[in-house]
């Protein structure tokens, strides 16, 4: 399911990030190595968190830059 949520989000030029994610959930994402698709910078412990990094990309990122996260 995260697969699939991950291709539709970036088709649609967003990031996904996850925000909160208990122990038993990272150990299942490492297991499926879906961290490593993902990427450790976008797991975050809170939400407060997340939208903080985001805003700060997204308000750092230069225009002519061409980043899935930059057209939120």
């Amino acid at each position: 399911m995260l697969e699939e949520l991950k291709k539709t989000t970036e088709r649609r030029e967003l990031k996904l990030v996850l925000a909160n994610p208990g122990a038993e959930v990272m150990k299942k994402l490492n297991k499926s190595k879906f961290l490593e698709n993902i990427g450790q910078e976008w797991i975050y412990l809170t939400v407060g968190e997340a939208v903080e990094a985001c805003n700060y990309k997204l308000h750092t990122c230069k225009p002519e830059e061409s980043q899935p996260w930059n057209n939120v």
